[in-house]
This record gives C-alpha cells, sequence and structure tokens, in this order.
C-alpha cells in the first residue's frame, strides 16, 4: 500500500505534512484561522491530514482578535493536546497564538498564504 502523505493532495498541505513529518511531528493538528481563510482550506486541510491519520480540528477567530476567543483557544490546546498547530490568519492572529503556543512549547507552523506583509508571505516558526 502507498505511503499516505505520497498520494496526489493540494501541494502546500502536501509539502506541510511531509515536512511535519520529516521533522518527526505528528498530529493531532488544531488550525487556527479566520474566516476568509478557513472556507477555502478547510477541505483542503481535512483531506491532507486524513491521509496521514491525523485528527484535526480548526477553530475560527475574528479580526481584530476577541480576548474571549483566544481563551477558548488556549482551552483547547490543553483539552485537544495538538501535536502541531497551524495558524493561517494574519499578524495579530498569529502573534496572539504563538503568545499561547509558546507557553506549552508546541511546535506552531505559521501558513504561507495568510501572512500579507510588505515582504510576501511568513515562515514557519517553532
Amino acid at each position: 500500500m502507498a505511503d499516505p502523505a505520497s498520494l496526489p493532495a493540494d501541494p502546500t498541505t502536501a509539502a506541510l505534512v511531509a515536512a511535519l513529518r520529516r521533522d518527526g511531528v505528528e498530529g493531532p493538528v488544531l488550525v487556527v484561522t479566520t474566516d476568509d481563510t478557513a472556507g477555502g482550506l478547510a477541505p483542503v486541510w481535512a483531506e491532507a491530514f486524513a491521509r496521514v491519520g491525523w485528527h484535526h480540528r480548526v477553530r475560527v477567530l475574528a479580526c481584530p482578535v476577541d480576548p474571549a476567543e483566544i481563551a477558548d483557544v488556549a482551552a483547547d490546546m490543553i483539552t485537544f493536546a495538538p501535536g502541531v498547530i497551524v495558524v493561517a490568519a494574519p499578524p495579530d492572529v498569529t502573534a496572539a497564538v504563538l503568545g499561547m503556543a509558546g507557553a506549552d512549547a508546541r511546535p506552531v507552523v505559521i501558513w504561507p498564504s495568510a501572512q500579507r506583509t510588505g515582504a510576501g508571505s511568513a515562515t514557519p516558526t517553532d
């Protein structure tokens, strides 16, 4: 049987999963995103993570960040116990998630197309 990660999938998501696996990171995956990003990418994430048997959860936050929503995401970081957190959101949401994740030393990957900065895309962070 073929390795599920080698099957055709969205190239960006497939590359992300392959890099995580190469680095020894495993699911489950907590994805933190915004409405405008979630609509287009949630099905892609679901397919890619299912291919390698990783459970995932998508949390959608509003911009600007509501402190109550951040508290909910922080609770998910404890109860869902993700092996990795993927952030597909603008810089203010990303900063909030990085602040929460740093306390638990969980790996955080920033989804490149979600960061809109003057220089283009952000790079993965751990």
